[in-house]
Parts: C-alpha cells; sequence; structure tokens
C-alpha cells in the first residue's frame, strides 16, 4: 500500500515539474505546427480546389467528404489563428519575466505624478507577478483551446460523413430491391434518417450549451446513450477530458460569451470586406478578361475551369479548343442522348462482369472496348455549340483529350482561322440539352473568350 501511495506521489512531482516547463514544450510545438500548417495550406487549397473541378460532387457522397474537407480548412485557419496568438502571448510573458529580473515592483515616487493619479494608478495597474501568472494561464488556456477546436471541427466533420454514409446506404438499398420490399426500406431509411438528424441536432445542443440536455433529470438517462453513440462515431471521446476542464474551471456563462464572440468574428471576418473599386465589377463577366481561359497565362497549379484556348494572341492557321468534361453535366449528355447507355456506371466500377447463362452465374473480365466510342463522343460533343463573332460551327470534328497540363478530361478541337478578322474576335461556347417537363432545347452560355488574330 505503502508502495503505491510512493508511485502516486510520485506521478504527482513529475506532473507537477512538466506543468512548470510546459511553456518550453509549448512554443516548440506552435512553432513547428505554424510552420507546417502554413506550408501544408496552400497545398491543401489547391487540392479543394482541384476536387471541385475533377469530380461532380452535387447530391452524392462526395458532397459530404467535400463539406468535411471544408470544416477541416476551417480547422486549419483557426489553429493557425490561436497558435500565432500563443506564440505572441508567451512572447510578451517572457518579456514579463525578464523585465521583473531587472525590477519587481513599480516606483511610483520616481514618475512624480500628482497624487490623485498615482494614486488611480496603484488601483488599477496590475503588478508583474500578477500579469505573469494570469499570462502563463491563459497561453495554457489558449493553447489547449486551439486542438479542442479543431477537434471539435473534425468531430462535426466526421457527424456529416456518417450521416451521407447512411444516406448513399439507404439510397443503395432503393436501387437493389423492389416492390414491398423497397417500400419497407423506404420507411426504415426516413424514420432512421430523422432520428439521426433529431438526435444528432440533440447532442450538439447539449455540447455547445456546456452540458445543457445533461442537466436535465428526467431526460439524462435517455440521453446517455445518444452521448456515447455520437462520443463514438464523432471521435470527440478524445477531447472530452480538455473539454470538461476547461468548462468546469471557468464560468459557463463567461465561456458562452467567448464562443458567441468567436462565432461573430468569424462571420464578420468572412463576410466582410474593404473595398475601394466602386467602378470595378464583382464577379465574371464578358467585359472582362481572365488569364483561366489562355494556358500560357494560367498557373501551372490552376485547372481550366471551363474552357481553354493557347493564347489570347492567335498567330496560327488553327485555334486549339479545349473543353473540359464536367461529370456534372451527366444528366444533361443523357438527355440528349437518351438511347445510348456507356458501358460504365456514374460512381465505383469494377473491372468483373457478371452475367446469366445457361442458368448459371458467370464472372467474367469486363471489356471496356465493346464500348462504342464514336457513340461516346458524339453524345458528350452534343452538349456544346461553339461559335466566333456571329458564325456558329457545326462541322467540327471533337476529339477525347487530358489537358497536357491539368491533367483534366474532355474535348478538343481545331478551329480554323482563316476568314476571321483581323484583330479582336470572341469565342463563344454554349451548353445546349432538352429542358424539361416539354423537351425543348435550351441554350446556356458556357464561356465567352476573347482572342486577337495577327
Amino acid at each position: 500500500m505503502q508502495q503505491k501511495d510512493n508511485s502516486k506521489g510520485l506521478v504527482v512531482e513529475w506532473l507537477k515539474k512538466l506543468e512548470q516547463e510546459s511553456w518550453q514544450l509549448e512554443l516548440l510545438v506552435s512553432g513547428f505546427t505554424i510552420f507546417l500548417l502554413i506550408s501544408a495550406s496552400k497545398e491543401y487549397s489547391d487540392f479543394l480546389r482541384n476536387l471541385w473541378f475533377t469530380y461532380s460532387i452535387k447530391g452524392n457522397f462526395l458532397g459530404t467528404i467535400l463539406t468535411f474537407f471544408n470544416l477541416l480548412e476551417f480547422g486549419i485557419v483557426s489553429l493557425i489563428f490561436f497558435l500565432i496568438l500563443h506564440l505572441i502571448l508567451r512572447g510578451f510573458w517572457i518579456g514579463a519575466i525578464g523585465l521583473r529580473s531587472v525590477q519587481e515592483d513599480i516606483d511610483f515616487n520616481k514618475l512624480n505624478y500628482s497624487t490623485y493619479f498615482t494614486q488611480k494608478l496603484k488601483e488599477k495597474v496590475i503588478s508583474l507577478d500578477r500579469l505573469i501568472v494570469f499570462l502563463d494561464e491563459i497561453c495554457s488556456v489558449i493553447f489547449s483551446v486551439a486542438f479542442l477546436i479543431i477537434s471539435m471541427i473534425i468531430s462535426m466533420g466526421l457527424w456529416i460523413i456518417f450521416m451521407g454514409s447512411i444516406g448513399i446506404f439507404s439510397s443503395f438499398l432503393n436501387n437493389v430491391t423492389s416492390g414491398f420490399l423497397q417500400d419497407i426500406v423506404k420507411i426504415t431509411s426516413i424514420i432512421l434518417g430523422l432520428f439521426i438528424l433529431i438526435t444528432g441536432v440533440i447532442y450538439l445542443i447539449d455540447y455547445f450549451t456546456l452540458g445543457f440536455i445533461k442537466k436535465l433529470k428526467p431526460i439524462s438517462k435517455f440521453y446517455y446513450p445518444i452521448y456515447r453513440f455520437y462520443g463514438a462515431i464523432t471521435l470527440s471521446v478524445i477531447s472530452r477530458s480538455i473539454y470538461y476542464y476547461l468548462i468546469s474551471k471557468y464560468p459557463k456563462k463567461r465561456m458562452i460569451q467567448i464562443g458567441l464572440g468567436l462565432v461573430l468574428f468569424i462571420i464578420l471576418y468572412t463576410s466582410l470586406g474593404y473595398d475601394q473599386y466602386q467602378y470595378f465589377p464583382s464577379g465574371e463577366n464578358e467585359l472582362s478578361l481572365y488569364n483561366h481561359y489562355y494556358d500560357d497565362l494560367r498557373p501551372t497549379e490552376l485547372p481550366v475551369i471551363t474552357a481553354s484556348i493557347k493564347s489570347k494572341i492567335v498567330k496560327d492557321a488553327y485555334i486549339d479548343l479545349f473543353i473540359r468534361y464536367d461529370p456534372s453535366d451527366n444528366t444533361l449528355i443523357k438527355s440528349n442522348c437518351p438511347d445510348f447507355k456507356p458501358i460504365k456506371e456514374e460512381g465505383i466500377n469494377t473491372k468483373l462482369k457478371i452475367v446469366t447463362k445457361d442458368n448459371s452465374l458467370l464472372i467474367t473480365s469486363q471489356n471496356f472496348s465493346e464500348e462504342d466510342k464514336a457513340k461516346l463522343k458524339e453524345c458528350l460533343a452534343s452538349l456544346y455549340k461553339v461559335s466566333i463573332n456571329d458564325s456558329t460551327y457545326t462541322t467540327l470534328n471533337y476529339y477525347f483529350y487530358q489537358h497536357y497540363r491539368s491533367k483534366q478530361n474532355g474535348l478538343t478541337t481545331m478551329i480554323p482561322a482563316q476568314g476571321l478578322i483581323k484583330g479582336e474576335n470572341k469565342l463563344s461556347i454554349y451548353k445546349v440539352h432538352h429542358d424539361t417537363p416539354d423537351k425543348s432545347l435550351k441554350e446556356e452560355k458556357l464561356a465567352v473568350i476573347p482572342f486577337w488574330l495577327e
């Protein structure tokens, strides 16, 4: 028993020593983390941007994944902000300690102020010792809060992914079932979705109100299983100790006020901006030039947004046009080619093919060479109409093409420059598809690319 007490005493003594020297680890971790996050933030932003232009994220699981990635980006920015604040305050704290080694107290007599002002300063100016203790406490709290915030953001993202996974699984079951069984799947999916949504919102309310639901004695017993379940789903059990230590140390009212203040600051920071360009348009328009339309001006890390040509100064006999294939247009392309069904399905595909022959189930390799490539190209090209100035080109020959720099899939074609006026010309690309429900043709302007023929 005595040996156990001695071990416990050694642990307590070791922890106290760590507490006294933790500022060194805080500075090391803060500086190293800030360096890594700032170095990686640009790469991460490029990754998110490329994700937008590589996949269709409308109404599928990729949408929930992208939401998680966006939340993670916000968490990275928040972490950088708090760690920089921590470094600044720690530097102030070290400066205060250095100053104390020179002089411990303020000598008000040497200042030779009036009696009234001297008395007020003695009442209002805190001592250097109190300032050092206060700064040390605040720095440690900010350091902990920085990692707590990113943990909260990751937890929220995991909850969104969990909700999206339930929706995707329900959609899969709905597609593979039929009749009465399909009705059961639909009803079950709706009930399960509502239950997860409502309980998830209750968990979030309890978390951000610092335990309001836990105070309600009649409900707390029923809420505990929900609390345990979402703690595992969102991995909030990892940061739970920091969360409870913080809200037990400081008044909850003050914590809520600080939290609301941070939310207000984030909203104002992201929504407000100072702008003196009153006579300059906001947003893309046909009267502006944009580098992303020209391969020789677009930065190497920037993908093709809609379409591009080699240069805005055309010296050759042909204009090399590339139009990006946007997967979100699959529904529009299908409306133009309702009778053609590609071998590949949207989403995850397998190289195996399951067929039935002579009442037997056979698994063979999927032969993609059997697909009608010409029909695929015709269906994709049917979505676009190209014109220069007032002339529409109806006989352009398109080719499947992966852009040489951005590696994006799309169509390329060569437009003859003969007959065009020297000087400024405008290349317009329209998206043409059958509008529902009347099946009338609808044209949407996709891009307008000015160029100059030399």
